[in-house]
């Protein structure tokens, strides 16, 4: 009797859970969830940053000793500004998971800093200036309304993208035209972007699902083909499916061919 009590309890448990992902709840508990992470590595020697040519405000400009920032590689080969984001449509969101969130995007030291950034429609990005000269910044979205601003030394401008942007999105500056950056619209709270020495992490996934990624460079577009383990991998347009288990699920070093950036 108290054996058929446990499976039936059991059973509702599970059938429980199967309801909450069918319907797109939020996962219950931490075990649910799993940690994907691991390291973007140039498979080559790194490329020169080019010294950028001042030729506008060269009083506050000129002294910073800017360098170009399409492709930066660290000293051991991880690459800078890798994005990656899931793609599988209605995924299980983790408990606390909201939108509205304010991004900040600031011009300063004569560049857009973070030179990436991601976002949620419904979130607000904030454009500031913090340098002493003014700035412009154009944002070329596809879906949403184009946003073209001066703005003002110690200023700032809010816009709220509402709508999903297919691919990263460059911004830039009419008055330095040096200026680049990128923002990712993507309706979904997993989102990452490569630190300076190409690590990534995407927190809070469910437990048990195969999800499908995709994965994008400013400069390279989609990485078509990474080496992980001595083994190559196609990714075509940039996508790749793993199952999530419970904890950390590293993928380790993805290694990128030279290729992918010309």
């Amino acid at each position: 009797m108290l054996r058929k009590r446990f499976v039936t309890t059991h059973c509702v448990v599970w059938t429980a859970c199967a309801l909450l992902f069918a319907m797109g709840g939020t996962l219950p508990a931490a075990e649910s969830r799993g940690t994907l992470q691991g390291r973007f590595v140039y498979d080559g020697d790194p490329p020169n940053r080019k010294k950028i040519n001042v030729t506008k405000d060269q009083e506050v400009c000129g002294a910073l000793g800017l360098r170009d920032e399409q492709l930066v590689i660290s000293e051991d080969g991880g690459i800078k500004d890798v994005v990656l984001w899931v793609r599988t449509k209605d995924v299980p969101e983790p408990e606390g998971a909201t939108k509205g969130a304010t991004i900040e995007l600031d011009n300063k030291g004569c560049r857009f800093a973070p030179h990436v950034v991601t976002m949620r429609p419904g979130d607000t990005l904030k454009v500031k200036n913090s340098d002493p000269s003014a700035h412009n910044t154009q944002i070329s979205f596809a879906k949403n309304s184009a946003f073209n601003e001066n703005i003002a030394t110690g200023g700032s401008k809010d816009l709220k993208p509402t709508k999903d942007e297919r691919k990263l999105v460059d911004i830039s500056c009419s008055i330095h035209p040096w200026m680049k950056s990128w923002v990712l619209v993507k309706d979904t709270p997993y989102t990452a972007v490569t630190d300076a020495n190409g690590n990534f992490e995407i927190k809070d996934l469910p437990v048990g699902m195969e999800l499908e990624f995709e994965v994008v460079h400013p400069k390279s577009g989609s990485i078509g083909e990474v080496s992980k383990g001595g083994k190559k991998e196609k990714w075509k347009r940039g996508r790749f499916k793993t199952k999530i288990a419970a904890g950390t699920n590293d993928l380790g070093d993805l290694l990128v061919s030279p290729k992918e950036f010309k």
